[in-house]
């Protein structure tokens, strides 16, 4: 079930609907609330973690989760933050695109820098300081470690041997 975890405050608005399919969006953790996704909708949540679950409704009684999310990264946009959430409800043939619902989530920059939710593949951090232009990393064959490739090498069993095929 497609996912994505949170922290911190932020208001939450629909900007988009596509799907015939009723919408909405399932709040766990920190926040405990369900919202439907309809156009120009919004709501807030603030929470240390939370998470957001996308589900969709066919009409025959049954909220069922949507198939996939894309989940866009935090950017700073003027004096606020941004985070773009797509989702696809159902895969239909020639129908491939996230635009079934569409939510963009925003939070005051002067309300500090926003972190990922626990389980998020990656984390944003607006203060990283650039890297250096004269980072200069060592030769892989540099004296050293050749003269150690080639003692591992000369040690039959340490661990840089290759291994021999036995014929039975």
């Amino acid at each position: 079930m497609p996912a994505v975890s949170m922290s911190g405050a932020w208001r939450i608005m629909v900007v988009s609907k596509e799907s015939l399919f009723a919408q909405r969006i399932v709040f766990s953790g920190d926040v405990q609330k369900m919202f439907v996704g309809e156009l120009g909708a919004s709501t807030s949540a603030s929470g240390r973690r939370w998470t957001l679950r996308f589900e969709h409704h066919r009409g025959d009684g049954v909220w069922r989760p949507n198939v996939s999310v894309e989940a866009g990264e935090i950017v700073r946009h003027g004096n606020q933050f941004q985070r773009l959430i797509a989702t696809k409800d159902v895969f239909w043939s020639g129908d491939r695109g996230h635009d079934d619902l569409k939510l963009l989530l925003t939070r005051p920059a002067s309300a500090g820098t926003p972190a990922e939710g626990a389980g998020a593949p990656y984390a944003v951090d607006v203060n990283l300081p650039e890297l250096s232009t004269s980072l200069v990393l060592p030769s892989v064959d540099s004296p050293d470690v050749l003269g150690e490739r080639q003692r591992s090498y000369r040690h039959p069993g340490s661990a840089g041997t290759p291994l021999r095929r036995r014929s039975f």
